[in-house]
């Protein structure tokens, strides 16, 4: 005998965006209606329906679970509606100040999510939600200034669909990360569009404890160069076998002087 008759495997999709709670009331407002914008216009382009999703809003982001029907879709929604989030994204925010661009970190799960009281329960929201919130994906965005977007799979949604390449996104453009929050400790796969993840100098722990959404204190460590990895300078060192002759040699330049 089956006990909840609602039990059942839903795609899930939860997004949060950067330095709301620091945000003026007339810039968190901006924001509410910008999220809403970007979010239906990348829906619109992918062939999704958010009028028939179920909506958790929460101001400065939200939690989606999409109908039973819609679980086919979960290649695309790991890979085409991120292109089209992001690209929604960069118009947005083309004539904004930079404090006023609106940044967002989006996590995707397929797990079990069942009506409740209060919207819904089940791991699969605990896992969605722990994601969106984790330390790699808000580092992600604090140390890469120049990405609007971030976008964190679970573990089951990149194995499934991105490995199994029915994505438009490939393996090599994520990163395994280990997230650990609160109780929860388990592996998922960050994408920054545009950017090279795998370039982001992210801390080893992954635990959310030290991650403000805004960061604090020199806001410069660890961000990582705009430039291609492949452009970057490099270290040459050279072993020297047998005696040399260096008597009128230069090894290097300190302060400018030989």
């Amino acid at each position: 005998m089956v006990r909840d008759a609602a039990y059942g495997r839903r795609l899930l999709i939860s997004v949060d965006a950067k330095s709301y709670g620091s945000s003026d009331d007339q810039h968190q407002s901006a924001i509410q209606s910008g999220l809403l914008t970007v979010l239906n216009r990348a829906a619109d382009r992918t062939g999704f329906d958010r009028s028939a999703w179920d909506i958790q809003s929460g101001g400065d982001g939200e939690l989606s679970v999409l109908p039973s029907g819609e679980s086919w879709m979960e290649p695309r929604l790991a890979g085409d509606f991120a292109h089209e989030l992001r690209n929604a994204l960069r118009d947005h925010n083309h004539e904004l100040q930079d404090k006023y661009r609106l940044r967002l970190r989006v996590a995707v799960h397929y797990g079990v999510a069942v009506p409740a009281d209060n919207g819904f329960s089940g791991q699969g929201v605990v896992v969605v939600s722990r994601l969106v919130d984790s330390r790699p994906a808000k580092e992600a965005l604090n140390l890469v200034p120049g990405a609007d977007l971030v976008l964190i799979l679970s573990e089951r949604v990149f194995n499934d669909a991105v490995r199994q390449r029915h994505a438009s996104l490939w393996e090599a453009d994520f990163r395994r990360v280990r997230v650990q929050n609160k109780e929860f400790d388990e592996f998922a796969y960050l994408h920054l569009p545009g950017h090279d993840i795998h370039a982001v100098r992210l801390p080893e722990d992954g635990s959310s404890a030290a991650a403000p959404d805004a960061g604090g204190g020199n806001q410069d460590a660890g961000r990582v160069s705009a430039e291609p990895a492949d452009r970057r300078g490099a270290t040459v060192v050279t072993e020297i076998h047998g005696a040399v002759d260096a008597s009128h040699a230069v090894f290097g330049i300190v302060n400018g002087r030989q």
